[in-house]
């Protein structure tokens, strides 16, 4: 029963209204869950230059893994 109120609260605390007025700032680029899609791009690769391996961040390749 206490789960119930617990979960309940968690979903009445979640929801709120936004002014038209504030649309405009959460729609900028830093506030999407990757705002710097070049920087990340980047990052994966410095990160498999240091670990000494390729992919497995992505997409799925295929063949033996030789170069």
């Amino acid at each position: 029963m206490k789960l119930y109120y617990v979960l309940m609260m968690l979903f009445l605390a979640s929801c709120a209204n936004v002014d038209q007025i504030d649309r405009g700032l959460l729609s900028k680029k830093i506030m999407q869950l990757d705002p710097h899609p070049e920087e990340s791009v980047f990052q994966n690769e410095v990160r498999a230059f240091r670990e000494g391996a390729v992919g497995g961040s992505s997409a799925v390749g295929g063949g033996c893994g030789c170069n």
